[in-house]
């Protein structure tokens, strides 16, 4: 049967190219369910509820402020080793459309455990909404896209394998979530030494999160209490800086 050739795009080649720093990549994936009604009713209660993969990103991000195996990356230069960062960068996965196409980014968000949640939701609505020409790390991925296979292949590469680049073009830990659409990623495409993908949060609070791991970095084990710890932020800090939210103001 004859079919017609179709050129990758400028958004599949970048996809393409996270792919292969994906297939390199030994992961292991926990899955569980939280019991969230207490930060659903809160976030409900708050005037401007940030999104929750705000809400996920400073809590991993917390999370990791007290694990460094979380802000550690397996690099490849000068030699195989793991490099810790001093902070989390948080790398918040975007769909756009170009050309009528879409496309992923990723919206990388520094220090997420020291930002208050309604900045960090300010910061992705503006990843999702704001005109490309205005987000640069945006600009720059697609001018890396369009590069020659091989020069584009080298800086993808690279970039993700020097140790201070990591968290400039990629982050340290990545989030997505389709729970928007009824949906959950069981299986997830990642490079990052930790992602969170989770489906829709139902009527009762309760949510089905997976999390993906290098194992290169970091065993079940830590990864187990990685998770337990991400549920005791989500119900401790995270909460009480939503009920803080929905306090009435002076004035």
């Amino acid at each position: 049967m004859k079919g017609r050739r179709i050129r990758l795009s400028a958004p599949r080649r970048l996809i393409t190219e996270h792919c292969r720093l994906a297939m390199g990549v030994p992961r292991g994936v926990l899955a569980g369910v939280l019991e969230l009604a207490p930060l659903v009713a809160a976030r409900a209660s708050a005037p401007d509820r940030p999104p929750w993969t705000a809400i996920f990103a400073k809590a991993h991000a917390l999370v990791a402020r007290e694990m460094p195996e979380l802000r550690r990356i397996f690099v490849k230069l000068p030699w195989p080793q793991l490099y810790e960062l001093p902070t989390s960068v948080g790398a918040i996965v975007i769909e756009r459309e170009i050309d009528g196409e879409p496309a992923l980014f990723y919206a990388r968000i520094k220090s997420p455990e020291t930002m208050p949640l309604l900045e960090i939701g300010e910061r992705i609505r503006k990843a999702k909404t704001a005109p490309l020409s205005e987000i640069g790390e945006f600009r720059l991925a697609l001018a890396v896209a369009r590069l020659p296979r091989p020069l584009r292949q080298m800086v993808i590469w690279m970039g993700r394998n020097i140790g201070r680049q990591v968290p400039n073009r990629f982050g340290t830990f990545g989030i997505s979530s389709a729970g928007d659409q009824g949906i959950a990623f069981t299986t997830a495409v990642s490079h990052w030494t930790s992602f969170l993908t989770y489906g829709p949060i139902g009527s009762d609070g309760r949510l089905e999160l997976y999390l993906t791991f290098d194992h290169r970095v970091l065993d079940g084990s830590r990864a187990a209490a990685a998770f337990q710890a991400l549920r005791s932020k989500l119900l401790g800090p995270v909460l009480m800086e939503l009920h803080a939210l929905g306090q009435p103001r002076d004035g």
